[in-house]
């Protein structure tokens, strides 16, 4: 949604489930709550990425710039982390096949955290970022990555995700800069305000329609009753040589929010966190998590709740779109015809590569997540034998 302030009126919208292309569907045209009219003249394709080609998505017109997120499952820190051995991590070469057919002037990826450092067929850290970077600069893009934190721009919620924007001409545009900053970070926050927290966010926009409130079950409730804000229920995890107590996480569904930091990343879950809130504990409502994302309130979904969950939680928060929507318009207003400059690979990633790599080093003994890899390379030389 941030991105239509910054779009042409016309352009195509593509995804491959049946309720999201429904939702848009929806909302065409129609002028919400927060004023704004979004893609009235948008042509919207219901269909399996691999199955569409260019013509269908450009209309025959020249296309100024490409924005997508491949599915992420195969990459998130929540899931099985299986990359490219999942079918969905596949998906990303479609994203570079598109942007190859098209030819735009500039277009911007997204994706999770979990693919700066996810496995490649190889087995190789880092290896599937690495390949879509060349890729990309390989058709003739300037390509700047990174990671941004929503709530370092003024979002309530702290969701980490990775963008690469790829421009033809000149210099891939720099970032956008930081407005926000964590109280604890003192000499950065003499020149950014501090987090905005969801201890604000519910003073302001908490769902106030009781029936949307979830409460625990009794046992779960007396689980959760003297735990601390910012912490949850924990899974012990599986001894590692550095982590012999378990290498444990918390159990999902079971997280009490720190109502003095912004909101964790919203899910495309029910099972959001827990809130303690009006002397209740309850779950943040499927109206407060819209809020978060930064949906109007009288956006119309489509689906069951279950499938609304997901698209809320698979959305890229508004700021994010409203912010590099302005970054890239802003250079292709200004560019003048210059060969693409190489930026080379991010020192950030280097060093969140090394990390993996090293981690597992010492731990390779006790973890299961790297044996697909190697089976699948075996099975790939026995069968070129």
């Amino acid at each position: 949604m941030g991105l239509k302030e910054r779009a042409s009126r016309r352009f195509p919208c593509a995804n491959w489930s049946r309720s999201a292309p429904q939702t848009l569907r929806q909302n065409q045209g129609r002028k919400h709550s927060d004023g704004q009219t979004y893609f009235p003249e948008a042509t919207i394709v219901q269909g399996d990425i691999r199955d569409l080609v260019a013509e269908q998505l450009t209309l025959g017109e020249r296309i100024d710039c490409v924005l997508g997120g491949p599915p992420c499952q195969a990459f998130s820190s929540s899931g099985k982390q299986k990359s490219v051995l999942d079918p969905r991590g596949t998906l990303v070469s479609q994203f570079v096949r598109i942007v190859d057919e098209v030819r735009p002037r500039a277009f911007l990826f997204e994706n999770v955290r979990g693919i700066v450092t996810a496995r490649d067929e190889s087995d190789r850290p880092g290896g599937v970022i690495r390949k879509i970077i060349n890729d990309f600069e390989s058709l003739g893009y300037s390509c700047r990555a990174g990671l941004l934190n929503a709530a370092d721009y003024g979002a309530f919620q702290r969701r980490v995700r990775c963008f690469i924007v790829g421009v033809q001409n000149g210099t891939a545009p720099p970032f956008p800069a930081e407005t926000h900053v964590a109280q604890t970070q003192s000499v950065r926050g003499l020149f950014e305000s501090p987090w905005r927290t969801l201890r604000e966010f519910l003073t302001e926009w908490a769902d106030k329609e009781e029936s949307n409130f979830v409460f625990p079950t009794p046992a779960l409730a007396a689980q959760l009753a003297d735990l601390p804000d910012g912490t949850g229920l924990k899974s012990r995890g599986v001894a590692e040589p550095t982590r012999p107590g378990g290498h444990w996480g918390y159990r999902q569904g079971t997280f009490i929010a720190d109502l003095d930091l912004p909101a964790r990343t919203v899910t495309g879950s029910g099972s959001q966190d827990w809130v303690r809130w009006n002397g209740v504990l309850r779950r943040l409502t499927l109206v407060e998590v819209q809020r978060l994302q930064g949906f109007p309130d009288d956006w119309s979904f489509a689906g069951t709740k279950a499938e609304v969950f997901k698209q809320v939680g698979n959305a890229v928060p508004s700021i994010f779109g409203e912010l590099l929507a302005r970054t890239i318009q802003s250079h292709l207003q200004s560019e003048a015809k210059s060969p693409p400059v190489r930026l080379g690979f991010p020192p950030e990633f280097e060093k969140y590569i090394n990390y993996t790599i090293s981690d597992h080093r010492r731990n390779e003994s006790a973890r299961k997540v790297h044996l697909p890899f190697i089976q699948a390379a075996q099975s790939g030389e026995n069968g070129r034998g």
